[in-house]
């Protein structure tokens, strides 16, 4: 770049030749040493000490990566949906294990009481809801025999379920 005569050196522009070398402020009052003599040629002899506004900064704005702002609210959403996902599937049971089909345990209680006790007149089997099955479990169930009410324990042997009834009382 040439400077038309007469006009003022800018702190940008190499000095020309002849200039006497002497140098003169720079940005922020800093002064240039004398460089080499003005070739001028595609693009110039261009360096600077300071690189200008963000001179210091390693990451250029096109460097920088996008926003984090977005995943960050996606995690916070994940974690809230995981969290109640979790609370309703407590609430409706799903971590309780498994439980004693009532139905097929009332005809259990009624089959054992008339086939291994000889009480030929059972009715009205009544068992405690949600039974674990776990090994050693016991519990009690109230059951009509002869048109009297009577209690029977159970407690449960294995997994499988496989249960033992007590006789009535």
């Amino acid at each position: 770049m040439t400077q038309p005569p007469g006009q003022p050196h800018q702190w940008w522009q190499p000095q020309p030749p002849g200039s006497g070398g002497q140098p003169h402020p720079g940005p922020q009052g800093h002064s240039q040493a004398p460089g080499p003599p003005y070739s001028p040629g595609y693009g110039g002899t261009f360096s600077s000490e300071y690189g200008g506004f963000g001179a210091f900064d390693n990451s250029s704005p096109a460097k920088r990566g996008k926003s984090r702002k977005p995943w960050v609210i996606g995690a916070a959403v994940l974690v809230v949906l995981g969290g109640a996902g979790g609370v309703t599937a407590w609430l409706t049971g799903a971590f309780t294990g498994e439980v004693l089909d009532q139905a097929a345990l009332h005809e259990g209680v009624a089959s054992v009481l008339t086939d291994s006790y000889g009480e030929h007149d059972v009715a009205n089997v009544r068992c405690p809801a949600d039974q674990q099955i776990t090994t050693g479990h016991t519990f009690d169930c109230t059951v009509d025999v002869a048109g009297s009410p009577r209690t029977v324990s159970i407690r449960i042997l294995n997994d499988e379920p496989q249960y033992e009834v007590g006789a009535p009382r």
